[in-house]
């Protein structure tokens, strides 16, 4: 999918799951037949850390630190969802039998895994920031109080308008 593909349909969840902006991802979680499991540790499949696990049947659980801020797990949460919506399907199709794993180191010298990570972070970006409220609200309060009322970092306020606004 291309990144305007995957922010289409990042919004299009979005928008089917009435989330709003600044809406907790803990219910959107549940209402797709996820958990959240909290650790002071980082769970690990075979030495690596670990971040989402899907089961066969669409059933996930997504780990999380209890370490970092809440403005990082809302980001963590919907890049897992991305993986969870964009991804599982794709293995499903071809294992139907399997479960699927992503863990939090990607090889930087996999084509296939680094792809992954970008489509998760475009849609976390799209699902949280949709572009037309987004935008609305970097024009109308700036960007600091747009970050605050998605729910979102500075940063990741910064970097999605960048996308949205190159110039």
């Amino acid at each position: 999918m291309s990144k305007a593909q995957v922010a289409e349909f990042a919004e299009h969840v979005a928008n089917g799951l009435a989330f709003e902006p600044g809406d907790p991802m803990e219910p959107v979680v549940a209402a797709l037949n996820g958990k959240i499991r909290h650790h002071d540790h980082v769970a690990r499949i075979n030495g690596i850390p670990e971040s989402i696990l899907v089961k066969p049947d669409g059933r996930f659980v997504i780990f999380m630190t209890s370490l970092t801020s809440e403005k990082r797990d809302r980001f963590t949460l919907a890049h897992e969802l991305g993986h969870r919506l964009l991804h599982f399907p794709l293995v499903h199709d071809k294992y139907p039998t399997e479960k699927m794993v992503a863990t939090r180191w990607v090889d930087e010298n996999d084509r296939v895994q680094q792809r992954a990570e970008w489509e998760a972070n475009w849609f976390a970006a799209a699902f949280l920031m949709p572009e037309e409220g987004f935008l609305k609200a970097v024009d109308r309060f700036g960007l600091g109080q747009a970050a605050i009322i998605y729910g979102v970092s500075k940063r990741a306020a910064e970097i999605r308008l960048k996308s949205l606004r190159p110039h």
